[in-house]
């Protein structure tokens, strides 16, 4: 695959040398934009074997890339990655760009750095994540970082991109595109980079709050022009959890009692909702509670670059401070092969415990389930002949939906929650509101089947004889 590396660049003296040089490894094709840089970043690299390209005054990032990004579709190049000149960036990473794009010609390829929000300043992190939801939207299709600048675009996007340019796109311009390049069938697919965030950088040029509300009023925009986009909201918000459930996959049954709930829910406008809504607030806010010996429970969460993400960690690090409190207590991990991963989601739960000094003898594993109510049918038939409770370790937000099925299965168990105690924030709410729609159309589907006496429903979500 041919490839230009575009790297706009405003006063980045520190480090312009160093990453053009780094790129020039990968490929002849470097273009970097001066973008009226009052210091020396030109001049740093015009002896350099690169496409200099010098805006006489500064003209803000959006119009740095429509320059470096012309300069590259006349190279004749079979696509463009971009990357910041702060040094936030490693570009190491540029050959997995290149394989992923190889298999995935057709889609923008982006480094998502939110996998781990740890290493992310915190108001960075919310804002990416407020901004995450309403480019999602828009684009109908889920975008795990919007704000990343560490990207690859097939020139057959960028040839049929019709985007205004000005100054006041700054940071926008990149948002834009993924949005009018969802609408021309070309999805954004993530690849894991790390956040890096040196201490001696110069100030980002990228302000959080300022920087979102042009974005945000750019979507809003988008969205009216599109009356609202309900088709967006629904393929970003539901359909992918849809798919991850067994009601989706019993067919029209499960698509009639998922339209029956939605009918509830607007007919008691949202009052039965926001009740699932604030009883997940009241479990997921519950002390742990953990029985002195026995079976502990993990429900494993889908991976990140085969690794366990936060989330996941939280609960086996939780499982594995019980662990180590009692050494009678055993613990059993559930989670089957998920998104094309070549490990599964409780053998990675394994090899953490292992790392962390746990034997193997007290480690169980499932690999058979790839959602929650698959989880607990199978911890069901597992578990079938225990009769003392199990200790269900989950992330707090999870806790209400995996209590009432873990219910409807007659699984005894306790709850004991991964973190320490809940935090009130937007990606926490988000969850357990989305959690509360699950509930309401497990409780919805409980409802019809025994209503109808189904046992085609009822063997799906529950033990039919409880």
């Amino acid at each position: 695959m041919h490839f230009s590396v575009v790297i706009p660049a405003y006063n980045e003296a520190s480090t312009i040398r160093e990453i053009a040089i780094a790129a020039l490894t990968y490929t002849p094709h470097v273009v970097v934009i001066d973008d009226g840089s009052s210091d020396n970043t030109a001049q740093l690299v015009q002896d350099l074997d690169i496409i200099l390209i010098k805006h006489e005054q500064n003209k803000g990032k959006a119009a740095a890339l429509a320059s470096g990004i012309h300069a590259s579709l006349e190279l004749g190049v079979d696509a463009v990655i971009t990357l910041d000149a702060d040094g936030q960036h490693k570009t190491v990473d540029i050959g997995r760009f290149v394989e992923t794009a190889q298999q995935f010609p057709d889609e923008i390829i982006i480094g998502s750095r939110l996998w781990d929000k740890h290493a992310f300043p915190r108001k960075r992190y919310l804002a990416n994540k407020f901004a995450n939801f309403w480019i999602s939207w828009a684009a109908g299709r889920a975008v795990d970082d919007s704000q990343s600048g560490f990207r690859l675009y097939p020139t057959t996007l960028l040839q049929k991109l019709n985007i205004s340019i000005n100054r006041n796109k700054g940071f926008v311009l990149e948002s834009e595109i993924i949005i009018h390049a969802a609408h021309l069938g070309y999805p954004c697919r993530s690849i894991q980079i790390d956040a890096i965030y040196h201490t001696d950088a110069r100030p980002s040029h990228f302000r959080s709050v300022t920087d979102i509300l042009f974005i945000t009023r750019m979507v809003a925009g988008q969205l009216l022009l599109r009356g609202l986009y309900p088709a967006g909201l629904y393929r970003y918000l539901i359909h992918p959890h849809l798919k991850k459930t067994r009601i989706y996959q019993t067919g029209i049954i499960g698509l009639l009692v998922f339209l029956l709930s939605i009918i509830i829910m607007l007919a008691t406008g949202l009052l039965t909702l926001l009740l699932l809504f604030s009883r997940n607030i009241i479990l997921a806010r519950s002390p742990c509670q953990s029985a002195q010996a026995g079976k502990l429970l993990v429900l494993g969460r889908r991976l990140r670059s085969g690794q366990p993400d936060h989330d996941y960690q939280q609960r086996l690090l939780r499982a594995c401070h019980l662990l180590k409190s009692s050494a009678d207590m055993e613990v059993l991990i559930v989670g089957g092969f998920t998104d094309g991963s070549v490990l599964s989601e409780s053998a990675a739960g394994k090899q953490f415990l292992e790392q962390q000094g746990i034997s193997t003898s007290r480690i169980q594993i499932e690999e058979g389930s790839t959602h929650t109510l698959e989880n607990f049918r199978l911890i069901y038939k597992t578990l079938l002949n225990t009769t003392e409770p199990v200790t269900l370790i989950t992330s707090r937000y999870h806790l209400g939906r995996s209590h009432d099925i873990a219910n409807g299965f007659a699984i005894k168990h306790t709850l004991c929650g991964a973190e320490d105690y809940f935090i009130f924030n937007l990606p926490n709410l988000v969850h357990l509101f989305s959690e509360a729609f699950f509930l309401h159309w497990y409780w919805t589907a409980k409802f019809i089947g025994k209503l109808t006496r189904s046992q085609f429903i009822l063997q799906r979500i529950s033990n039919p004889t409880d």
